[in-house]
């Protein structure tokens, strides 16, 4: 276990590396970020509609499409540079390398959250420091980041990737778009404990990262 805990948090290290000095993905993301809070901001009334009932929306569509950008260049880099497979001729367990880009991919996306949630405070008047808003969006980031990294090391082998990675993981991010979504309604004022929606994201994510884990030894090896 700690040999697997050591690859992991090698690989995750690797890449977070790799992205400051490079700075390709988290400027995009945080301009992403902005524009989409800037136009629902002017595309929506948020005076008659009320900011509890938009601003959930909103995240939700900012975090799915941004994560979407987040998960997709995990392993597309690594393939254009052909050196996943030096990574992969090293006796470490296809798990761990796995669950180290999936670590690096999150804690991108949680970056991303941090620009994202005191936005919607900005414009809609949300809370920021509640702690049902703040475990939904981590719980909700880690089962993401494990399938998403999972369909992406998948459809970097294709030609088409950047279309068959929406395909592949929008339909399994429901789940945690649909309880998440209540989370944060909860969060922002809506009638409802949000315990019950925070057991069920907690749940998804052992289901989903165990999954992934398993099959990510086949998908690498492909």
């Amino acid at each position: 276990m700690t040999a697997f805990l050591r690859v992991m948090g090698a690989v995750a290290g690797k890449d977070l590396r790799t992205e400051l000095r490079s700075r390709e993905m988290l400027p995009s993301l945080a301009q992403f970020v902005i524009l989409a809070l800037l136009i629902a901001n002017f595309g929506f009334d948020v005076g008659q509609a009320g900011p509890g009932v938009i601003a959930p929306g909103v995240l939700w569509l900012a975090l799915v499409f941004a994560g979407l950008v987040a998960f997709g260049r995990t392993f597309a880099a690594e393939r254009d540079q052909s050196s996943l497979e030096s990574l992969l001729l090293t006796p470490a367990s296809r798990a761990a390398i796995f669950l180290g880009k999936a670590l690096a991919a999150a804690i991108l996306l949680l970056a991303c959250e941090v620009v994202l949630v005191p936005g919607l405070a900005l414009f809609f008047g949300t809370p920021i420091a509640s702690p049902t808003l703040v475990g939904a969006l981590a719980l909700a980031t880690v089962g993401m980041a494990a399938l998403g990294c999972l369909f992406a090391a998948l459809a970097a082998q294709t030609r088409a990737r950047e279309l068959l990675l929406p395909v592949l993981a929008l339909p399994l991010w429901i789940p945690f778009v649909v309880v998440g979504g209540r989370a944060v309604q909860i969060a922002m004022g809506a009638p409802g404990a949000g315990g019950p929606a925070l057991g069920l994201l907690l749940d998804f994510d052992i289901l989903f990262v165990v999954v992934a884990s398993l099959a990510a030894r086949f998908v690498l090896d492909d």
